[in-house]
C-alpha cells in the first residue's frame, strides 16, 4: 500500500518509494509491483502519469484522474 499524500477529483499525489517502477516496462517484464497499478487498486480508479521518477528515486508522484 502506498501513502496517498493528497487526492481530489482531478489528481492524486503519492509517496513513491525507492526501488519501485512507476509503470510496467519492457526493461523489467517480470516486475509485479508498480506504482500505477497499486494506486489504481487502492483508489478504485484509473490513473494517468503526469511525470515519472526513476526506479531508484523516491518522492512525490502526481497522477491525473481524468
Amino acid at each position: 500500500m502506498l501513502e496517498i499524500l493528497y487526492q481530489d477529483r482531478w489528481l492524486v499525489a503519492v509517496n513513491k518509494p525507492s526501488g519501485w517502477l512507476v509503470h510496467r516496462s519492457w526493461l523489467d517484464r517480470d516486475e509485479k509491483v508498480v506504482v500505477m497499478q497499486t494506486v489504481r487498486d487502492q483508489i478504485g480508479q484509473h490513473v494517468f502519469t503526469a511525470h515519472r521518477l526513476d526506479r531508484p528515486t523516491s518522492g512525490v508522484l502526481l497522477m491525473g484522474l481524468s
